[in-house]
């Protein structure tokens, strides 16, 4: 998990190249859960997440938070 400067939280996934095919379960829980928790409260933080693959980490090689959570937010499927 890692906090922004902006108060998001953002739960970050990693896999490796083997295991990006079985992250299908997870992400399907992880939606409504950052989607529950962000409207838990009236001033709760946003809650988000990113999913970060070895062979893409490797091609695209983020060299902060915010690239790394811009580059891979398509992977959410």
């Amino acid at each position: 998990m890692a906090r922004t400067h902006d108060g998001a939280v953002w739960i970050v996934e990693t896999k490796g190249r083997k295991e990006i095919g079985s992250a299908k379960k997870k992400l399907a829980r992880l939606k409504p859960y950052c989607a529950a928790a962000t409207a838990a409260e009236e001033h709760s933080p946003r809650y988000d997440f990113v999913v970060v693959d070895q062979t893409g980490f490797e091609k695209r090689q983020p060299n902060n938070f915010a690239a790394l959570a811009a580059s891979f937010s398509n992977d959410k499927g």
